[in-house]
């Protein structure tokens, strides 16, 4: 996994582009030990979300090479109105700094590591 001061840094990056992150972590699941997601919501993500991840992927792969950035199983964008992401939100939110818990059923997912860099309830359009 990429060191979480550097994915902190690219996520910050990232903001000051884009917008700022709803949930940004990395998560590790049960029944995929040893590898990683990453896992993303913001508002930007939503519209065009297909354009819009290629981008996200392009500039990870700039900022960290095709290496580290295929050091994760894959990179997953949670809509706002998704169950998973309001689970989190609950659960932790607001996150600015680090957050960690490693323990079985994360949220009622089968989950097993999450570290998450950035959890914050969108605020009102």
């Amino acid at each position: 996994m990429i060191p979480t001061d550097k994915l902190r840094q690219f996520m910050e990056q990232v903001e000051a582009q884009k917008g700022r992150f709803t949930l940004f972590g990395v998560f590790m699941r049960e029944d995929s030990p040893g590898r990683w997601d990453l896992v993303v919501s913001a508002p930007w993500l939503e519209a065009g979300k297909l354009k819009a991840l290629g981008e996200f992927a392009e500039k990870m792969s700039k900022e960290f090479g095709l290496e580290e950035v295929m050091s994760f199983s894959r990179i997953v964008t949670l809509n706002r109105d998704d169950p998973v992401l309001q689970a989190i939100l609950t659960k932790v939110a607001p996150v600015k700094k680090l957050w960690k818990k490693q323990e079985r059923n994360l949220f009622g997912l089968p989950l097993e590591h999450a570290v998450i860099l950035r959890a914050d309830h969108p605020k009102a359009a």
